[in-house]
């Protein structure tokens, strides 16, 4: 009832190199590589977006987003003149 069982050695055969080792420094620089690559994207990214903002702007000069082109007034703001001189006598 409590006889044990023999055992039998497993072995293992690799098949192909086993992986490299990672350290701080690789470690370093795969998360630059991420980090550069997700600031170049933003970049031209923002640079596409900016850029069809202004050729928007510049197609589009009178547009509801300036307040122009829609029924709202403008203020019509303009510059004090200078009073006339004072006459001395």
């Amino acid at each position: 009832m409590l006889d044990p069982q023999p055992l039998t050695p497993v072995m293992i055969r690799v098949v192909q190199a086993p992986a490299k080792e990672l350290n701080v420094a690789d470690l370093i620089v795969s998360g630059l590589g991420l980090t550069g690559l997700i600031l170049i994207g933003s970049l031209l990214i923002g640079g596409a977006l900016g850029g069809l903002f202004v050729l928007f702007k510049l197609w589009l000069p009178q547009n509801p987003f300036n307040g122009q082109a829609s029924q709202t007034h403008g203020l019509r703001l303009t510059s004090v003149p200078d009073p006339p001189p004072a006459v001395r006598s």
